[in-house]
């Protein structure tokens, strides 16, 4: 009877999936980025920014996001005040190149705190980042 040989293709995704949060640990921001901010997940870590840089009240606004980590299959972008405990009107249209993406459409409707959402899904998992702003 043959013994079970340590390895075989469940250590190799094991050490995938470390060498992608090592990759999403390690994310630089995108080059040719100027502005936006970092959020770090345990398997991904997305630079993002919004268009314009200063987040309108009641205005649509977009936002550019890199992911780094394992590959993303989808991501939905959202916005959400914990304080009111209710999200966006508008659901944004999110277009994703390999581990770059556009969400356009975003609107914060009123002033207060904002949470943006990035739900990621992917073969590694799912997560979600969050980034915190406050509008006046």
């Amino acid at each position: 009877m043959a013994r079970p040989r340590p390895g075989g293709p469940a250590l190799a995704a094991a050490l995938a999936l470390v060498l992608a949060a090592g990759e999403a640990a390690a994310c630089d921001r995108p080059e040719g980025w100027t502005g936006g901010a970092r959020i770090a997940g345990d398997l991904w870590t997305a630079w993002w920014r919004s268009e314009p840089a200063a987040i309108p009240v009641g205005a649509h606004f977009s936002v550019r996001f890199h992911l780094c980590g394992p590959p993303a299959g989808r991501v939905r972008v959202r916005g959400w005040m914990p304080d009111h405990r209710h999200g966006m009107n508008y659901r944004p249209e999110v277009t994703l190149n390999g581990m770059s993406g556009t969400a356009e459409g975003l609107m914060f409707h009123m002033p207060g705190r904002w949470q943006l959402l990035l739900d990621i899904r992917g073969a590694a998992g799912g997560e979600t980042l969050t980034a915190e702003t406050v509008l006046e």
